[in-house]
């Protein structure tokens, strides 16, 4: 499973011990932009990504694209900060500035688009500069390779910690925004499908327990190099369920039609493979 930081729900399914349906051996390996993630999963090397959903939209586009799709949601949202250096002090000042993305077509520049567009910052009005990931875009920032971009924990936290300034924030903006989504190849074989599924089911079990034993899941995540807060933060986030949220799926695909990018001609069911649902026996409680 390719992925930018391992989520809190899977970190946590490692750590159960106990009344696991499943546990299934996952291989994480950390990518260095959505690009990277794109080419190993259609070439095989990858057999799932944890991913903006919001990707598959332009991944549909590219030669192999139309066989992606999201079959679960593995976070309630992602929280996303606007993050600037030092010298700049609220958006305005972003006006023919530099904004750091992962991709300049997919991903969380959709959202961060909306965000300054809202701001009164329409396109054209700055630069976007591609970056690469979570880790290498909070290593750019503070390099002064760009004055902004969008951060989660813990690298907003620390890029604070360090004299970077939060702007606005994704989701008090957008309250519907979703969590990351897990991708995978519609034709993906039987070996594929079966270690898919049994993944799932350890998510949702661990997820579960998580949300009813709150203090020993923060443990763990606490136990795997968390800092208190970013852990109890992590569990606030833990969805309600793995079924992709509606509601968030529709915000994504309004950003994308708004930001007049390739894509976002799309339904819910284009982008969401319902069919493993009952078989990893998901929750289905709404996720709001």
């Amino acid at each position: 499973v390719n992925w930018f930081v391992e989520p809190a729900i899977s970190i946590l399914a490692r750590a159960s011990t106990r009344s696991t349906p499943a546990r299934p051996r996952i291989d994480g390996i950390a990518t260095k932009s959505s690009d990277e993630q794109f080419v190993a999963l259609v070439s095989g090397a990858a057999d799932a990504v944890v991913t903006a959903m919001d990707n598959v939209m332009d991944w549909r586009m590219r030669d192999f694209g139309r066989d992606l799709c999201i079959i679960a949601q593995v976070e309630q949202t992602t929280p996303l900060s606007l993050i600037a250096g030092a010298d700049v002090s609220e958006i305005e000042d972003l006006r023919g500035g530099t904004l750091l993305v992962d991709s300049t077509k997919n991903g969380f520049v959709v959202a961060a688009r909306a965000l300054l567009d809202d701001a009164g910052l329409p396109s054209g009005s700055y630069a976007l500069k591609a970056a690469g990931g979570v880790r290498e875009r909070y290593q750019s920032l503070l390099a002064g390779e760009g004055d902004a971009t969008l951060l989660g924990a813990p690298f907003d936290g620390t890029a604070i910690a360090q004299g970077a300034r939060v702007l606005s924030r994704v989701n008090d903006r957008y309250p519907a925004f979703p969590g990351q989504g897990l991708v995978v190849r519609r034709s993906s074989d039987e070996r594929v499908r079966a270690g898919v599924i049994a993944w799932q089911a350890a998510l949702d079990h661990a997820r579960a327990r998580a949300l009813t034993s709150r203090k020993i899941a923060v443990s763990h995540l606490i136990e795997a190099g968390m800092s208190s807060p970013s852990a109890e933060a992590m569990i606030e986030i833990l969805p309600r369920s793995l079924v992709p949220d509606r509601d968030g799926v529709a915000l994504l695909i309004a950003q994308r039609e708004r930001a007049r990018l390739r894509g976002a001609n799309v339904t819910y069911s284009d982008l969401v493979d319902s069919s493993l649902f009952d078989s990893a026996g998901y929750s289905r409680e709404p996720n709001r």
